[in-house]
């Protein structure tokens, strides 16, 4: 195998292929990253069996063939060489040597042999959606996945597509992430399950643009076309939470206000309470003022939110990292909440639409 390419094409090849490289490799193999030479064609990829991603990227190729090179070493590598307009890479028996400028380097190659693929994913259900939807959608939704192992279905985030919208899921046991969004063509309606940990890598490769791509699924598998790259997750097996039944349908005290300004106020709240173990933030609502409060050894603190009220008066406190994750994905500036007392959880949305919805446990007040 022999090619040569710009060495910036392949950097940005390198870090979107090598987000798919095990951390923790159980196979030393999995720590590679898979180089094919074929055509005018140079394709990436990397895997750690549960996430797959490809990128094809243009090269000069001067011979055919193929190798896999220790992923983090050959990446890094070559991002210090973006400076340069070309470089060029060959395989030598075992070694993958790196020839830029009167310099060359060697990386001892490993043994493809054993490199793993990736079944292919057929069209027997799909989805067609615009890239930056997706991106969106995922970004709203999957930071609510657990992180613990105590129920294994939640470390992953619900995707359900009917009649021509797409509905993400997510939820932890403290917080709850439902997002909604429009779709350009559907073959079947779709229900799966996605580990959460692929779809935050998948989210990070995804522009914001209006291009289409197209997402299949079949048995087991799910697999992104980006047309330039691919990415293959596997599902996860089980039944995911019934989360209908946790959204909450009445409300005692409903709440429109500018997100930018409650964001703020809970900024500067969770700064003298970051140090207590739990840090909190009390929401006194009346009059159409969110009062919000915090307190520590540092300090005290107590500012005014003008908002609109409907309901009752209302005592609250959440903590103050769920609010913030939620309102970080809010674009919207102004959000309506909805409370049905101060020990059941709170509801935010949009003021129209259903793009999104959060729940929110509250904490229980003492003092």
């Amino acid at each position: 195998m022999k090619f040569t390419c710009n060495p910036l094409s392949l950097s940005e090849a390198l870090n979107i292929v090598s987000k798919a490289i095990s951390q923790k490799p159980t196979i030393p193999i999995l720590e590679g990253i898979r180089l094919v030479a074929e055509g005018t064609t140079l394709t990436l990829s990397a895997t750690d069996m549960e996430l797959f991603i490809e990128k094809r990227i243009n090269a000069e190729i001067l011979l055919e063939g193929e190798l896999v090179v220790s992923g983090r070493i050959f990446t890094d590598f070559v991002k210090k060489l973006t400076d340069l307009d070309t470089i060029a890479i060959e395989r030598q028996g075992e070694n993958l040597n790196i020839h830029y400028g009167d310099n060359e380097t060697t990386i001892q190659c490993l043994n493809e042999d054993t490199y793993p693929e990736m079944s292919p994913v057929d069209d027997e259900k799909y989805v067609v959606i615009k890239e930056g939807s997706l991106k969106d959608l995922v970004e709203r939704t999957v930071f609510c996945v657990a992180s613990e192992d105590a129920r294994p279905i939640l470390k992953g985030c619900l995707i359900e597509v009917k009649d021509a919208i797409m509905t993400a899921v997510a939820l932890d046991g403290y917080r709850l992430a439902v997002s909604k969004c429009s779709v350009e063509d559907q073959k079947g309606d779709i229900k799966i399950v996605v580990p959460g940990k692929s779809l935050s890598e998948i989210a990070k490769v995804l522009g914001e643009g209006d291009d289409n791509i197209k997402v299949n699924i079949q048995k087991n598998n799910i697999m992104f076309d980006l047309g330039h790259t691919r990415i293959t997750a596997r599902l996860m097996d089980g039944e995911f939470i019934q989360y209908e039944k946790i959204i909450p349908v009445a409300n005692q005290t409903s709440i429109t206000v500018n997100k930018n300004e409650i964001e703020g106020g809970l900024g500067r709240a969770s700064l003298i309470a970051r140090d207590m173990k739990n840090n909190y933030s009390r929401l006194s609502i009346a009059n159409s003022i969110i009062t919000i409060k915090s307190a520590s050894e540092v300090g005290n603190f107590r500012e005014n939110v003008p908002c609109k009220q409907e309901g009752k008066d209302l005592e609250i406190a959440f903590n103050s990292r769920f609010l913030f994750d939620a309102f970080n994905r809010i674009k919207e500036d102004f959000i309506k909440i909805d409370f049905n007392g101060s020990s059941a959880p709170a509801l935010i949305t949009p003021l129209e639409g259903e793009k999104f919805k959060y729940i929110i446990l509250p904490v229980r007040l003492v003092g």
